[in-house]
């Protein structure tokens, strides 16, 4: 009889031990979270933005040739981004792709307006960045690839 019990009671006893499956992302909520995401960007606080990435996040700056994996790095591009003291960031023409339950591409044309002496011009970037979530359910950046528009014909 003991060993009937304890038959019955193992498959609700595995279930306990699995992790509720979580919804998979939708389209309008990737939309908020990489928002909420680009929201930090114009904060000023390095820890913010650098909490929106992974650790073992790939990074590719406008800045520079090479990818990069290593945090302190990738911590001295934010660090350079926010001592242009970026304002009235925008993007244009968001593309999101969902990519599985738990992953999906945001990318588009982001504008922003920094520091330049007296002067606050608008600066255009392209950017692509993966999301994912993590396994506490939080969305990181686990690769993001940032470049400059090339010049129009013309304008060299």
């Amino acid at each position: 009889m003991r060993y009937s019990i304890i038959a019955a009671m193992l498959p609700a006893l595995a279930a306990c031990q699995q992790p509720a499956a979580r919804p998979p992302v939708t389209e309008a909520q990737a939309e908020q979270i990489a928002s909420a995401a680009e929201a930090t960007f114009t904060t000023g606080d390095l820890g913010k933005i650098m909490d929106q990435y992974a650790d073992n996040a790939v990074m590719i700056d406008a800045s520079t040739a090479d990818p990069s994996t290593d945090r302190k790095v990738q911590a001295g591009w934010a660090k350079n981004f926010v001592s242009m003291k970026p304002a009235d960031y925008q993007v244009a023409g968001r593309h999101i792709q969902l990519i599985g339950p738990d992953a999906f591409v945001s990318s588009g044309i982001e504008r922003f307006t920094v520091e330049a002496g007296a002067a606050r011009p608008t600066v255009s970037a392209r950017f692509i960045d993966v999301f994912q979530r993590q396994k506490d359910g939080k969305w990181k950046i686990i690769s993001e690839h940032v470049s400059m528009p090339p010049t129009p014909s013309g304008q060299l």
